[in-house]
């Protein structure tokens, strides 16, 4: 009986575990995505698609290509809610897992795999990306495939039909967002460096070799051109860090992995200690390839982490553009786990109280994350976009009190801009937009509008401060948690 044969078999009670966590996950990432109001960035790409405003995407740093394409079908087909225009984030996350649970098989041991899967599968920050209309969770699904697919491709002979669904999941990757550009080209040049240094002599492979590195020539000249027409031309490519690149690449990524942990200091220790740990199993990797001739899994998973920080720094030096950060440096998580985790397990001491101290870490590792994930997911709101918590509850309460010249915060400015406004029951009268955003309590600006506004949805400290300073008095009517906002009435 098919009962009886998965009790019997430990391979099939741990995929059946694994199947129970992703859909346990999966519910919550499905009550995420309808919990939050739209956020800022997922706002303006909205606004675009519903403005049919095409010709600005090229140049602009928001738009992932494949984010858009779905959102005007969502937009088209089902409306305009905000949970509606990210279907496409949320129904990848099942193959997203899948492709993390073949990448983890690679892992030699049910512990590592463990610790592999919790440090992935569990990191609220990695899940926030699958309940936003943003590229981010497409991209990581299509990187994950891609990596699946490049680890097979790379560890046999030439087969045109193996590299063509590399080509194609990395081509998928870059659509969802174009920094993926940064691992992508890792493939694409150990394409390369196969095709020189271990030709096959049958024709029909070298004419495969050749039609792949075409084709990739193409994809990365493509995406090469659209990164700089926005930096040049769109001067939209200004996100990042442009100091401090260790802290920048991991350090940023570790941060957004420990969600609302306030010490800066274990995100410090935990980047560091990753970058010593990619830079020294790669190298490892690299020598038993120098000495055996043969690429062993270890060095193809090392290949797109070695792309991403080399070209983190080349384009740093060479075209002043800002170290990968937060959202864009996600792209090393994955890769950079699984080849932790997968050394690790490649590792075999002899002393068996060695063995159990890699046990028990891996154990306690899987129970950490599992247990930040319960404690620290909200579904109103995520780490990269708190500001926007509660924006339509805030809203409604605001027009609710019939406001004579209400007033809106940095926080609501560019959802409301981008999408509030652009639905049929837009608010009215129009608000004017405080420069509370780095702004003082002696800026002008500041000062005449809140002279003249009645209501103020502001989530910045400035804006009291202002008030108190002018001695206006002044009512909180509502706050918005977990976000910053505040209802406020000025007296006159």
């Amino acid at each position: 009986m098919p009962l009886l044969r998965l009790f019997n078999d430990p391979d099939r009670q741990f995929a059946a575990v694994f199947t129970l966590a992703t859909l346990g996950v999966w519910g919550f990432i499905w009550s995420h995505a309808w919990g939050m109001d739209m956020t800022h960035d997922e706002a303006y790409s909205f606004y675009l698609v519903k403005t049919n405003y095409f010709r600005a995407m090229p140049g602009s740093a928001n738009t992932h290509w494949l984010n858009s394409f779905f959102m005007l079908i969502w937009h088209s087909l089902l409306g305009d809610a905000p949970g509606l225009l990210r279907l496409h984030s949320v129904l990848a996350f099942p193959f997203f897992a899948w492709a993390v649970f073949l990448l983890g098989k690679h892992i030699d041991g049910a512990m590592g795999r463990i610790a592999f899967y919790a440090l992935v599968l569990f990191n609220p920050y990695v899940l926030d990306f699958f309940s936003l209309a943003r590229g981010y969770g497409l991209a990581m699904t299509f990187q994950a495939w891609s990596i699946v697919w490049f680890i097979r491709a790379a560890s046999m002979s030439f087969s045109w039909r193996s590299w063509r669904w590399v080509l194609l999941f990395n081509t998928l990757a870059i659509a969802a967002n174009l920094s993926y550009f940064y691992t992508v080209v890792g493939m694409a040049g150990f394409a390369g460096w196969l095709s020189t240094t271990t030709l096959a002599e049958q024709r029909a492979a070298n004419r495969g070799f050749t039609r792949l590195l075409s084709l990739y020539s193409l994809l990365l000249l493509l995406t090469g051109a659209d990164l700089l027409f926005i930096k040049f031309y769109g001067k939209d490519l200004s996100y990042g860090g442009n100091e401090q690149f260790v802290q920048s690449l991991f350090g940023s990524v570790w941060k957004g992995s420990l969600y609302r942990v306030v010490n800066g200091t274990l995100s410090t220790y935990l980047a560091y200690l990753s970058l010593l740990l990619i830079v020294g199993i790669s190298g490892w990797y690299l020598w038993l390839y120098i000495r055996q001739k043969k690429p062993l899994t270890g060095l193809l998973l090392a290949v797109p982490l070695i792309s991403l920080v080399l070209l983190n720094l080349l384009f740093h030096v060479a075209l002043e553009n800002p170290f990968l950060l937060f959202r864009t440096a996600l792209q090393w998580y994955v890769p950079g786990m699984l080849l932790i985790c997968y050394a690790a397990s490649d590792w075999k001491p002899e002393l068996a109280a060695i063995q159990w101290t890699g046990t028990v870490i891996a154990g306690v590792v899987a129970f950490v994350f599992v247990g930040q994930f319960m404690k620290q997911v909200n579904r109103q709101w995520c780490y990269e976009w708190p500001l926007q918590a509660n924006s339509k509850q805030a809203l409604q309460d605001l027009y609710a009190r019939q406001p004579r010249q209400p007033a809106l915060g940095y926080s609501l400015m560019g959802s409301y801009i981008n999408y509030y406004s652009q639905l049929p029951a837009s608010y009215q009268p129009a608000p004017v937009y405080l420069p509370d955003e780095g702004a003082k309590v002696t800026d002008t600006a500041l000062i005449r509008i809140l002279r003249q506004s009645d209501y103020v949805v502001s989530g910045h400290a400035v804006t009291l401060q202002c008030l108190e300073k002018l001695g206006l008095r002044y009512d909180i009517v509502n706050e918005y948690p977990p976000g910053q906002n505040v209802l406020i009435r000025i007296r006159k």
